[in-house]
């Protein structure tokens, strides 16, 4: 019984949830975020030299984790840990993705 109503529970969570039909999305660093870390970067009492090679590397940890990090909605986060064969499923369609129409064409 209390699987139904932990099951229950999500989809209405999901169903309420501002994420809805966007579960998941790549992290964005906007040219906000990085002017607001640059401003506190002169608020310390770092040198120069250490400030600048601060905010190049986090220049560049922000630039590659819009394509390596994800951020998903706690429901489907939750799922994912609660189902590893929904984990390995969705694992097998982005290992297979495309490969269906390469077989169309190859058949045509």
């Amino acid at each position: 019984m209390g699987n139904i109503i932990d099951e229950a529970a999500a989809i209405i969570k999901c169903k309420e949830c501002p994420w809805f039909k966007n579960c998941v999305s790549p992290i964005q660093a906007s040219a906000d975020d990085i002017a607001h870390f640059r401003m506190l970067m002169q608020t310390t009492n770092l040198p120069d030299t250490a400030k600048a090679e601060m905010e190049n590397v986090l220049e560049g940890m922000a630039a590659s984790s819009q394509n390596m990090v994800l951020q998903s909605c706690p429901v489907f986060t939750q799922r994912l840990k609660d189902n590893p064969k929904l984990a390995q499923v969705i694992k097998e369609l982005m290992q297979n993705w495309g490969r269906e129409d390469e077989e169309v064409v190859d058949k045509s």
